[in-house]
């Protein structure tokens, strides 16, 4: 039992959540993203911070307002893939082991997969 509780515990710690709230034109308050990344805390504030980002960008687009107006800022733009591929786990995982991506990179990547916007970069 108290294995059980010891590893929930471990994985509690390593899950990084984020939530954006929106205001929509009749003046009420909505749940507009709801994110969780499980992982390297370290990598996953950046997945988080990727995900709120385009959330926000989304939603102020559709003529809402969010209070946390720096996501509006953050600059998404991720490294390209090497020619012919397309962002993996793996892929990311392995650039970032061999310091090839930053953390931010990699956080970015592992959401923009996650997200279901990875795409083969076919180099011209």
């Amino acid at each position: 039992m108290r294995l059980l509780v010891i590893f929930i515990s471990l994985f509690l710690v390593s899950c990084t959540t984020g939530q954006l709230r929106y205001v929509d034109s009749q003046g009420n308050e909505k749940l507009g993203c709801d994110v969780e990344f499980v992982g390297l805390p370290s990598v996953d504030k950046y997945a988080v911070e990727y995900a709120l980002s385009l959330c926000a960008k989304s939603i102020v687009k559709k003529g809402h307002t969010i209070s946390e107006t720096y996501l509006l800022e953050v600059d998404t733009a991720i490294p390209d893939a090497p020619c012919g591929e397309i962002w993996t786990h793996q892929l990311a995982k392995r650039q970032y082991k061999s310091d090839i991506l930053s953390k931010k990179d990699y956080g970015y990547i592992v959401a923009h997969i996650d997200l279901g916007l990875a795409v083969v970069n076919e180099c011209t």
